[in-house]
């Protein structure tokens, strides 16, 4: 009986032994039969400390630096539309309206007389403001009268009463010289004389006034162009070719028709015009 006892008791002991070589030996077998294993995952710390390399942590990406638009002047707020700013516009200072061409003459009977050539402009641009008018008078006493005059144009019509007395076409150019000189208008017409019906005049009947008038008209377009006037002959159209009047154009055989004088105005008026835009002949 004892016996027994104690063989039950070595064997329960060697179970015991045994049982825990068993256990011991258990995860090995585990592993090498290739059961499953539990993976554990590093954290960084932990990889870091064993000397494990650690892999770079994405970077979001850098926000782009976006340079914000100046606020326009006068406190437009951002976003809104640009405001527009009224600039200052300078106003041009009005050039003034032209006046009327103000015209001065130096004649004899042709610009004096009634119903003249003179006295029958109707244009409203041009401003007649006097003058000499000597009926009768020569070149000298018309320089004799003549004053200076603030004009834009002046009008020289004489010489025909000098042929009465002989004077040469040089004399008269060199008073007609003197009167432009001693008036000072800024422009100058020299205007042809009329023509002339007289061909013998004078005690002896010596003198033909029609072809000294042709001769000294000559002369006169010669005069104005080298002193850079302007030359009109507004007798041109009733002119004839010896140089004198048709019988139905003259008072007398030496003044125009009150007809010839308007047409005759008419003429000088274009002249007038394009003596004070600065043309000459």
């Amino acid at each position: 009986m004892q016996y027994s006892r104690f063989v039950s008791l070595v064997a329960a002991s060697a179970a015991v032994a045994l049982g825990g070589a068993l256990i011991a030996t258990a995860p090995q077998s585990a592993e090498a039969a290739g059961a499953p294993t539990a993976t554990v995952t590093a954290t960084p710390a932990a990889a870091t400390a064993a000397g494990a390399p650690v892999p770079a942590a994405p970077t979001a990406p850098a926000a782009s630096a976006t340079t914000a638009p100046a606020a326009p002047t006068g406190g437009t707020p951002t976003g809104a539309a640009p405001r527009t700013v009224p600039t200052a516009t300078a106003i041009p200072t009005p050039t003034p309206a032209p006046g009327p061409i103000t015209v001065t003459v130096a004649g004899d009977s042709l610009t004096q007389m009634k119903d003249s050539w003179a006295l029958q402009l109707r244009d409203p641009a041009i401003s007649m403001t006097g003058g000499v008018t000597i009926g009768g008078g020569t070149t000298t006493a018309i320089l004799k009268a003549a004053a200076p005059r603030d004009a834009d144009v002046l009008v020289v019509m004489a010489g025909t009463n000098d042929l009465r007395y002989t004077y040469t076409s040089k004399q008269i150019q060199s008073r007609i010289v003197q009167i432009v000189q001693k008036v000072g208008a800024r422009h100058v017409v020299i205007a042809a004389i009329a023509p002339s019906n007289i061909t013998k005049y004078g005690k002896k009947k010596q003198l033909n006034r029609r072809a000294s008038g042709a001769v000294l008209n000559r002369d006169l377009q010669g005069l104005a162009a080298d002193h850079g006037w302007l030359f009109a002959d507004p007798w041109a159209s009733v002119r004839r070719l010896d140089g004198g009047w048709n019988q139905s154009k003259t008072l007398d055989g030496v003044h125009p028709t009150v007809a010839v004088s308007k047409r005759a105005a008419q003429r000088m008026q274009a002249a007038i015009h394009i003596a004070a835009n600065g043309a000459s002949s």
